[in-house]
């Protein structure tokens, strides 16, 4: 019966180790008060993006994301330029409910904001945000493009550094 036992235990006991070394989730942003007067500007940028109804809405709309780039993190400001892009693109011509918008606003500031994310969490958002535009119609190949664009932005901007166990 002993001799059972341990080939058993030594198959079972690595995989239950690996098992319990995925990568945590870190901490996730709340936006406080003055936050919120930004995603509402972020949110009605995207509208009027969608609508067309100001020129000038784009340039804004890159200009909101961007302000939420540390000096220190200048590397990162071509990843955010691209994702306002893919987004504006995504957006334009769509109507864009406030609700969707509204959520849309805060995916997009959490891409940037949240520097502890989990590639977990990093895939939620990814999908969420590519599920949120094709709610309202952007065809799934461009949802995708904004939706990697998001991952980029993550990439650049995130302060975590992945445990040696976390590797497996």
């Amino acid at each position: 019966m002993r001799s059972r036992l341990r080939p058993a235990l030594l198959v079972v006991l690595p995989v239950l180790l690996l098992a319990g070394c995925r990568q945590a989730d870190g901490p996730v942003p709340v936006p406080d008060a003055g936050t919120q007067g930004d995603l509402r500007d972020i949110q009605r940028g995207l509208q009027y993006i969608a609508s067309g109804s100001d020129p000038s809405a784009p340039a804004d709309f890159a200009a909101d994301l961007r302000k939420y780039v540390e000096d220190e993190e200048v590397y990162a400001v071509p990843a955010v330029n691209e994702l306002s892009q893919r987004t504006t693109q995504a957006v334009k011509g769509t109507r864009l409910p406030d609700q969707t918008a509204q959520r849309l606003a805060h995916n997009l500031w959490l891409a940037i904001m949240a520097r502890e994310m989990s590639d977990r969490q990093t895939e939620t958002l990814q999908n969420d945000t590519q599920s949120l535009l094709m709610s309202v119609g952007v065809a799934e190949p461009q949802a995708q493009q904004v939706a990697a664009q998001v991952g980029e932005v993550r990439r650049a901007l995130t302060s975590r550094v992945r445990r040696w166990y976390e590797w497996f």
